[in-house]
């Protein structure tokens, strides 16, 4: 029998059920794999955490449903069977971002032994039954790829990745986004040949494959970030250990992603503001005086969203 990797695949779920049993369903469909199904419950609601319990009761029976804290507990008195290719149903009682909550997940799959861990938003539409299976070998072709990713489509039919990083000058001069017709902007979505697999600098963070070494040797993902900058994050820890983030177009996913859903636009782009000054002062490499520039620029759009807040537009 050929040797497979084993994936775990990793979805946070925050008040998303609908979402998130659709992607389930299509994860179980996989081929050619050895898959582990992991599901965080980032603190939903109690109506959320109801329904993802009558569902699973319903559709997986023989899923494992844990607490956070029982969870660990198991793991540290090694109680788990390791070799499991089960589904994992874990409850957090407390939302600390994004980071955080996929880390149970991701040290619930060291601990399995999985090869790579698959990150993926409930969200996301995987209609190729061989889409893990054919994500893995791109990853597990080149000692140097430690984060692979598929092409991503949105529901308006868009690319979402590949993407590059912004400029020192494009974040400095983000009001020139405020008037496109005036000001030329350069796409952060990157052209790319449709059946050419390249690396790239940055990918969406909706749905990436990592090996699980390279994730050990950065301890998991960064959780000093509760939402946003997570993909810069990454691509400067991949940078760091001189590996390569690899992309395959001949492979596809939709992100069924809704923006209407999201919330206030001024509590988002001051989470954003947190987050990628974060990212700015520990993984960039700008010396000091641009570092001072950014945090000016950074402090007049975060007053602009403010005041938006205060006068409740």
């Amino acid at each position: 029998m050929e040797n497979r990797p084993k994936i775990a695949v990793v979805l946070l779920n925050y008040n998303n059920e609908e979402d998130l049993f659709i992607s389930v369903k299509q994860i179980n469909k996989q081929k050619k794999i050895n898959i582990t199904t992991i599901i965080v419950d980032n603190a939903s609601s109690q109506k959320t955490v109801k329904n993802i319990k009558e569902w699973t009761k319903k559709n997986i029976p023989s899923a494992i449903s844990s607490s956070k804290n029982k969870l660990f507990e198991d793991i540290s008195k090694d109680k788990i069977d390791k070799s499991s290719l089960e589904t994992f149903i874990i409850y957090n009682d407390k939302n600390q971002g994004y980071s955080a909550g996929n880390n149970i997940g991701i040290k619930l799959a060291d601990y399995l032994n999985a090869d790579a861990v698959l990150i993926a938003n409930p969200d996301m539409r995987f209609e190729n039954e061989n889409y893990i299976e054919e994500l893995s070998k791109t990853i597990f072709s080149n000692k140097r790829y430690f984060i692979a990713s598929s092409k991503i489509i949105g529901l308006d039919g868009k690319d979402q990745s590949p993407l590059r990083e912004a400029s020192f000058y494009e974040e400095l001069t983000w009001p020139r986004h405020l008037f496109p017709r005036i000001f030329k902007i350069i796409p952060f979505i990157l052209p790319y040949k449709k059946n050419q697999i390249i690396t790239v600098p940055k990918i969406m963070g909706c749905c990436l494959l990592l090996k699980m070494n390279f994730l050990r040797e950065i301890n998991y993902f960064d959780e000093n970030t509760f939402l946003y900058s997570e993909e810069p994050i990454l691509s400067a820890q991949v940078k760091q250990k001189d590996g390569q983030i690899v992309f395959n177009p001949q492979i596809e996913a939709i992100h069924a992603h809704d923006r209407s859903q999201k919330g206030n636009s001024s509590k988002r782009m001051l989470q954003f503001i947190k987050s990628r000054k974060y990212y700015l002062h520990v993984y960039s490499d700008y010396n000091k005086f641009q570092l001072t520039m950014l945090n000016f620029s950074y402090l007049i759009l975060s007053l602009m969203h403010r005041i938006k807040l205060f006068l409740g537009k």
